[in-house]
């Protein structure tokens, strides 16, 4: 769902607050924020699977996540992410299907970014890109050691 202009305050303060997003002007914060979708999850939810196409980026707003890659016997979990932090950049990035699973540990909020907004408004900024690329190619590494 469009968020509501009385959630955008509070949009605007929790971007301000993400390390890598602190260099886009106020007029990229203010389309970033307007491009962003709210959603909730709940303790448990798969919200994105491996294997799976990638669509969206996520940033988390409330709550916390695991995120986890399968092995030949199990899972292998790579990380706890919380409110600030974010996933789903790997698949929009390389444009391949999602690398790990990412499951509620909390219910919770997040907002989405569409692939075309992603791209528009984070990929075009050239710090923030460079950051995003650099995220991607350490949690591919990551991934990678687990097979």
């Amino acid at each position: 769902m469009k968020l509501p202009v009385e959630t955008l305050q509070q949009v605007h303060t929790m971007l301000n607050t993400v390390p890598f997003l602190k260099t886009l002007r106020h007029a990229e914060i203010e389309t970033l924020a307007h491009s962003l979708n709210l959603r909730h999850f709940l303790k448990g939810e798969t919200i994105i699977r491996q294997g799976e196409p990638g669509k969206l980026f996520h940033l988390i707003f409330k709550g916390r996540v695991e995120v986890s890659r399968k092995k030949l016997f199990g899972k292998k979990v790579l990380a706890t992410l919380g409110p600030g932090e974010f996933f789903g950049e790997i698949s929009l990035i390389d444009n391949t299907p999602r690398t790990a699973t990412v499951v509620g540990i909390e219910d919770g909020e997040m907002f989405t970014l569409a692939r075309e907004s992603f791209t528009d408004v984070l990929l075009k900024n050239p710090q923030i890109a460079t950051i995003l690329r650099e995220i991607s190619r350490a949690r591919q590494a990551s991934n990678n050691q687990v097979e």
